[in-house]
């Protein structure tokens, strides 16, 4: 599974306000050399340090996503798009929990690879409405998104804005109760996360607290809710 090298690749941290680093090519601790993405377990070939989770974190998860995705949307031809969406889930939550930071890569791939897949799936069922309904969802949801970002002591980034219009895009082809369910479920998901790094100390009123987890989890339970009604 790549999903551990993938989370050690873009989880990098530098302080504020200095240039953008290139990716980092050796462990933090230790200096060695770093093993291919694509083949990393996630810890230091040498010294064992792990920064970010390994496989016994990111596979269960990425099972459960895909599996409760898989479930609710069924044997459809929209099912790839949205193991899509499943597959890049964990990997963007970890990083955002991690390092506050959304990668466009990560971002980038789920709204491409969804535009194609959806558009494949609408020419084969010939739901012309279902595609039209998935590009206003979007852009609704990106625009949104936005407002809520440039009012003032708003906390969410432009990370957030983006994903939230991709993540539009998927719940759109469900209807809109999926885009509203989603929407409306994030802020409540994000509770949890906010009280937790309350109580420990990790966070205080105007601490950034990462958004993207729990829009990935609302639209995951907002595919499944939409899959029930």
């Amino acid at each position: 599974m790549v999903l551990p090298g993938l989370v050690n690749r873009y989880a990098v941290e530098w302080p504020d306000g200095t240039p953008r680093p290139p990716w980092r090519q050796g462990c933090a601790h230790c200096g060695a050399a770093r093993t291919d993405w694509w083949l990393a377990s996630g810890a230091c070939p040498d010294c064992g340090l792990r920064p970010t989770p390994g496989r016994w974190i990111t596979v269960p998860l990425s099972a459960v996503v895909c599996g409760g995705v898989a479930a609710a949307v069924g044997v459809t031809p929209a099912l790839p798009a949205f193991l899509l969406l499943g597959a890049v889930a964990v990997p963007l939550a970890l990083i955002d929990l991690k390092v506050l930071r959304l990668p466009d890569p990560l971002v980038g791939a789920a709204l491409v690879g969804g535009v194609l897949l959806l558009v494949v799936a609408g020419v084969v069922e010939r739901d012309g409405a279902a595609l039209l309904r998935t590009g206003l969802a979007a852009l609704a949801c990106g625009v949104g998104y936005a407002t809520l970002a440039i009012l003032p002591r708003s906390q969410l980034g432009f990370g957030d804005v983006k994903l939230g219009a991709v993540l539009g895009l998927y719940l759109g082809w469900l209807g809109w109760f999926a885009v509203v369910a989603g929407v409306l479920l994030a802020p409540l998901l994000n509770l949890p996360l906010v009280i937790g790094l309350l109580i420990a100390g990790r966070a205080g009123r105007k601490t950034a607290v990462p958004y993207g987890p729990a829009m990935l989890l609302a639209a995951v339970v907002a595919t499944v809710l939409a899959a029930l009604r």
